[in-house]
């Protein structure tokens, strides 16, 4: 067990708490399990309606269906698929309403961007985690402890340019390209590039000199999906590009990530988050998630995202056979 998650299995629990390229799914609107009783005193309690969403990049996809095909698990449950459907801000809307149940945050989106949106910058996992699970609370959300994997912002450049330069950081970069004689080629993708957490953050968060930007800008700067600013570094039309700590590409040979030195990028690491009556009157949703939760390793998200962002499968086969080799 790593350090991080060493640190999550010790905290007390709360109230029995890129990919963009959307992959095709074939799911089922909804699955049942029969016997027993969860949260019921009748021998023979009722079905009770779980409705599973998700963002819809492939990651949150295979996410969703971990918790889905988890759950199934559950006595007397009633699952609805609601995976890839909306953004953040839907998505964060349906499970505080109750329109949904359950789906995956993270948790610097909540802290960031997500009412109250704070702006302090707080890099320790378990920090950020614990702020934002308060937030998320006063507005009838519960998170769960957190995965041990972030998926945060992060540069990255190539092996042998970061050898022959000797920029191996954030801060290595803005003093390269402050004193170079010409342009540092950048690929950033189009979130990123207006995100006040992203690209032009970055600068004043790091107070980079007029020289840098300059170097960084411009004609030097290339604004594209996401994915593709790793095949501009591959081909050599970029220099510098971004991604997130998850991206599969990352496990490619001659691709190294500059350390954020000067603590820019916050953590988010993924969540089970739910609707707050859901959670309180049936404890064993969260309580199913957690050996899912543990299993959740930087390797081993990143693989889970290469076998659908590059292999081709599907999310849905994906979790599921992660989860039997991994969980059960």
């Amino acid at each position: 067990m790593s350090m991080l998650s060493d640190m999550f299995a010790r905290m007390p629990p709360t109230r029995r708490q890129y990919l963009a390229r959307a992959a095709g799914v074939g799911s089922g609107v909804a699955a049942g399990v029969s016997a027993g009783c969860l949260g019921d005193t009748s021998p023979a309690g009722p079905r009770f309606t779980l409705r599973i969403g998700s963002k819809g990049f492939d990651e949150q996809r295979i996410l969703g269906y971990l918790a889905y095909h988890s759950l199934r698990d559950l006595e007397r449950v009633r699952l609805v698929d609601r995976i890839g459907r909306g953004d953040t801000q839907t998505n964060w809307a349906a499970v505080r309403d109750g329109t949904i149940d359950l789906y995956w945050e993270y948790t610097g989106t909540v802290w960031g961007r997500l009412p109250p949106v704070r702006d302090e910058r707080i890099m320790d996992p378990r920090a950020v985690y614990e702020r934002a699970a308060a937030d998320a609370r006063d507005q009838g959300v519960e998170m769960a402890p957190p995965a041990d994997f972030s998926n945060e912002y992060v540069l990255v450049t190539d092996a042998a340019w970061s050898r022959d330069t000797g920029v191996e950081t954030i801060g290595d970069l803005l003093a390269y390209a402050s004193a170079a004689e010409s342009a540092v080629p950048v690929a950033v993708n189009g979130a990123f590039y207006h995100r006040r957490d992203g690209w032009p953050g970055l600068f004043d968060h790091y107070d980079a000199d007029p020289a840098a930007r300059a170097s960084l800008s411009g004609d030097a700067l290339t604004v594209t999906s996401i994915g593709l600013t790793y095949e501009l570094l591959a081909s050599g039309d970029a220099t510098v590009a971004n991604g997130f700590a998850s991206d599969p590409q990352l496990d490619r040979d001659g691709i190294v990530t500059l350390d954020d030195d000067g603590g820019y990028f916050l953590p988010y690491n993924p969540a089970p988050t739910a609707h707050a009556p859901t959670v309180d009157a049936h404890p064993a949703v969260f309580t199913a998630l957690e050996p899912v939760v543990d299993a959740l390793s930087e390797p081993a998200m990143r693989r889970l995202n290469r076998r659908v962002f590059v292999d081709g499968e599907l999310p849905s086969a994906v979790a599921e056979s992660f989860l039997s080799a991994e969980v059960r």
